[in-house]
């Protein structure tokens, strides 16, 4: 008996092992195994929301509907991903809230698995703003709180501005869209015309990975060869997005900052290398009914780098009546 259990037990390491070592050499597929693994350890599935005739991948979970007949219901969180990630990319944020609440993210246009065709033209600012609006009602999501990172931010503050009645609170996480006070390398770079964030071979990406974390998470090979592929693929539409948002992104919040009416939580890292963290009291001073808080040594993906205190922040300010 003894024996033909740990045959079986041998049997079965060894198709582990093998399955493993096969997802290995087979990029594409780790991928897709690894990711499937993600959503579903944060609790979330894989939807398809038709947006102007086009599925949009978009990841879903939770609810917003009160169990208790005393409370009412929750209002669900979108979640904006940053320039050149996904929605899979907010799937860590996605996990503290989808047990109260429903919680959801598309692949913004031109981005994750919402690519742009060649004849398709790019979004401007504008735009996406009015991308996120149209999302927002094919997915029969109702007013909702907004959690933006980084490009997601400088949208979340435009759209809460652009349609307040849809809108009851937003979360700025290492926001774009403004001037900072104090210009960093990356910033210089930009000026100068270059484009740090684009992505053409495999020192490229290990350099963004650098400027994005304060602590830059161990990325399996197989993971990083497909992200890598996607990217160089995807180069030359990449290009003609970032020359149609760049403006935005370095300030297109600059005049509209006075018309958000939603409670806003804005949060920076002080390691941030991209969106610098003296961002923080322009937008703080600009959006009048607005908290910041800034966080010691994250950098620019602050809830990779210090969830905790991220969590606590954000926890509290979307479950608070009042700032």
């Amino acid at each position: 008996m003894i024996l033909r259990v740990l045959k079986i037990a041998g049997i079965c390491l060894g198709t582990f092992i093998a399955c493993g070592v096969i997802l290995w050499n087979w990029p594409t597929g780790f991928y897709t195994v690894a990711t499937a693994l993600g959503r579903f350890s944060s609790g979330v599935r894989l939807e398809e929301i038709i947006v102007r005739g086009i599925a949009t991948p978009t990841l879903d979970g939770g609810s917003s509907v009160s169990l208790d007949p005393l409370q009412p219901d929750r209002t669900p969180i979108l979640f904006l991903h940053g320039w050149g990630t996904s929605k899979e990319a907010m799937m860590s944020e996605m996990r503290w809230f989808v047990s109260t609440r429903r919680v959801i993210a598309p692949d913004m246009p031109g981005f994750g698995e919402n690519l742009l065709h060649a004849d398709q033209p790019a979004l401007d600012g504008a735009g996406y703003v009015k991308w996120i609006e149209d999302f927002r009602i094919a997915a029969n999501l109702g007013r909702v709180d907004v959690v933006g990172e980084s490009m997601g931010g400088a949208l979340a503050a435009a759209y809460a501005a652009a349609y307040p009645d849809s809108v009851r609170r937003i979360v700025l996480q290492s926001a774009a869209g403004l001037e900072a006070p104090k210009v960093n390398a990356f910033m210089r770079d930009v000026a100068a015309g270059k484009n740090p964030l684009l992505i053409a071979s495999s020192s490229d990406f290990d350099r963004v990975i650098g400027l994005c974390f304060a602590k830059p998470p161990p990325i399996p090979t197989p993971f990083k060869t497909v992200l890598i592929d996607r990217a160089i693929a995807h180069l030359p539409k990449q290009r003609e997005m970032l020359a149609a948002l760049q403006d935005f992104l370095m300030h297109g919040n600059r005049d509209i900052l006075g018309s958000i009416r939603a409670p806003t939580l804005i949060l920076y890292g002080t390691g941030d290398q991209i969106t610098d963290a003296s961002l923080l009291n322009v937008y703080r001073d600009g959006i009048r009914n607005s908290t910041g808080i800034l966080i010691e040594g994250a950098g620019h993906v602050i809830f990779y780098d210090a969830p905790k205190e991220t969590f606590r922040a954000i926890s509290a300010f979307l479950d608070s009546e009042q700032l």
